[in-house]
């Protein structure tokens, strides 16, 4: 009887706002793996503040749809990611900006780019139930050559007896196994980056 009267609440409030409803990406950091070899180098990562702003809309249940912020919310777990590799992470406003690289000492800056979907099974409510998310993510040194390069693709899910208290569990689910094979994709990086020297 519970989960009937959620979801008549959930699709009053549906019909009600008749937009895009919006969820985040952001998952929790503090499981996050901290590496056991940290490497003594800063790093930087650049995200646009057009891809900042930039706002996607993809399919929800009941025939809606979600939108988010996925550059925006996934910087703090990107950054989470670094600061548990390497001594010093920088934000990059600008690629352009050699001195700024320059004076921190910036040997690579990361750059990622993402795509995103979402569908549910449910015709009644309008939280996905299922999340996917592709990180390009590359990586470049002070003179902008490409020096490492991966592709991760991650799915999460939820069902309604879980969601009904957080909307968003399907998208931070996917963004927090996505980071967790970054981590890992780092960690089998250090040869390369420890013969940089």
């Amino acid at each position: 009887m519970k989960e009937i009267v959620t979801a008549l609440v959930i699709v009053g409030s549906l019909l009600l706002s008749g937009c895009a409803h919006q969820i985040q990406l952001n998952p929790k950091t503090d499981g996050l793996q901290i590496s056991e070899n940290m490497i003594n180098k800063a790093v930087g990562y650049h995200i646009s503040e057009v891809d900042r702003l930039k706002k996607v809309t993809t399919p929800g249940g009941g025939g809606d749809k979600v939108s988010y912020t996925p550059y925006k919310d996934i910087e703090t777990a990107l950054y989470t990611v670094l600061s548990n590799k390497f001594s010093d992470v920088y934000q990059v406003k600008s690629l352009e900006d050699k001195a700024f690289i320059k004076d921190n000492a910036i040997e690579l800056v990361f750059l990622p780019r993402i795509e995103t979907n979402s569908s549910s099974s449910s015709l009644v409510t309008w939280p996905p139930t299922k999340f996917t998310i592709n990180l390009f993510c590359k990586a470049i040194d002070a003179e902008g050559n490409t020096v490492w390069e991966k592709e991760i693709s991650s799915e999460g899910k939820a069902e309604f007896s879980e969601f009904k208290s957080d909307y968003s569990l399907a998208a931070r689910r996917a963004t927090e196994k996505l980071f967790t094979q970054l981590a890992d994709e780092l960690e089998a990086y250090d040869n390369f980056i420890l013969n940089k020297d």
